[in-house]
């Protein structure tokens, strides 16, 4: 079981360090965010950049990462055998990965395996690689209840804390959501409504965060 004080601590510590939800900064997709940080290093790199996609369902994630694709070596894992999937269990995996990607899968796993699965991200990260994690925003008022899969909603500085206890550094928090002119007229018009009850429109919540290269101590 996790040492939750240990976990408390760190929770708290990036409790205040992000502001208020109506205020994060607003990306269409995680694959926005990374198809930019692959084409930036792509220049840089003359190997094929990393991917893990931890959670890969039907691996929708490397048709959506295609405008980069010549770039990346992609795997993908998952523990559900409908799919090919390189591997079944994270376990299975002795490399690791430019970057590690998770998207809409911690929500699914319980409180008590939260950490680990952290910790186990973090095994998987390359020094200087980056993990990036999607979920449910829980200021949303029904994103986390459409599946009734979902097992514990993570507020997004609960999501700081995971990862900072973990040995993740550089962590930014955005909000998900593509802001056609209808949705724009939508947060416009129920602005006053959605501050008043802490509520947001944006569907899900992104963080990301570096491994660093010489990992630092825990608290």
């Amino acid at each position: 079981m996790p040492e939750w004080s240990t976990v408390h601590f760190w929770r708290q510590r990036y409790r205040d360090m992000f502001p208020a939800v109506r205020k994060l900064p607003i990306l269409p997709s995680p694959e926005a965010w990374l198809a930019a940080c692959i084409e930036s290093r792509a220049g840089l790199d003359r190997t094929q950049i990393t991917v893990l996609d931890v959670g890969a369902g039907n691996r929708d994630m490397l048709m959506k990462l295609e405008p980069v694709r010549q770039y990346i070596s992609y795997k993908s894992q998952d523990i559900d055998r409908v799919w090919p999937h390189d591997f079944y269990d994270t376990k299975e995996i002795t490399t690791q990965f430019d970057f590690v990607v998770c998207c809409e899968v911690v929500e699914h796993i319980p409180a008590a395996g939260k950490v680990p699965f952290f910790d186990e991200l973090h095994r998987l990260t390359k020094p200087d690689g980056w993990v990036v994690l999607t979920t449910p925003n829980v200021h949303h008022p029904i994103a986390y209840w459409l599946d009734f899969t979902h097992l514990n909603p993570v507020h997004y500085y609960d999501l700081a804390g995971l990862l900072g206890r973990s040995g993740f550094t550089d962590i930014a928090i955005f909000r998900l959501t593509r802001m056609n002119p209808k949705k724009r007229l939508t947060a416009f018009i129920f602005r006053p409504l959605l501050k008043l009850l802490h509520m947001d429109y944006a569907q899900s919540i992104l963080a990301v965060a570096r491994r660093p290269a010489e990992a630092g101590d825990r608290e």
